[in-house]
């Protein structure tokens, strides 16, 4: 199965592709990148970016399922509508595609990935090394936050 992972932002959103056997621990790391936008630009051609750019990913890489890192709680409104937003464009992607869309908490992606839910950073890309047995964490940072994302759902089932 490819598994198309998210960290959605506005001004850069984090995506992660890795393939998976079912009945398999063998997770392999197809792609990852950040899509990323300018502040100068209208949210809306903003939002029409990270659409575009994830439905294309989708259609090249032949993504069988989505999963999305969920809205954590911010007190900072602003941020949290923007990313919500983002989080919009990323679902009516996975909806054209017809590609089913699991949603993920920070939390859960910390326990499911280090088996700690307030795991910190350096935790969770240690353990995103180990499950892609790959030397170097993935860069820039919020592709490889979307690289846990998916390997949250493929450890799920």
């Amino acid at each position: 199965m490819i598994i198309i992972g998210i960290d959605p932002g506005t001004a850069e959103t984090g995506i992660g592709i890795i393939e998976t056997e079912k009945n398999s621990q063998k997770i392999l790391r197809i792609h990852h990148e950040c899509v990323k936008t300018s502040s100068k630009d209208e949210k809306a051609f903003r939002l029409h970016k990270i659409y575009n750019d994830i439905s294309c990913l989708i259609k090249k890489y032949k993504a069988e399922a989505m999963a999305v890192e969920s809205l954590f709680f911010n007190t900072n409104a602003k941020s949290a509508s923007a990313v919500g937003q983002a989080i919009g464009a990323i679902m009516v992607a996975a909806g054209a595609h017809k590609i089913p869309v699991y949603q993920f908490s920070p939390l859960q992606i910390k326990k499911i990935l280090t088996g700690y839910g307030r795991a910190e950073k350096k935790q969770l890309q240690s353990a995103v090394k180990k499950h892609l047995k790959i030397v170097d964490i993935p860069k820039p940072t919020h592709a490889a936050d979307a690289l846990a994302v998916a390997i949250c759902l493929a450890l799920k089932d």
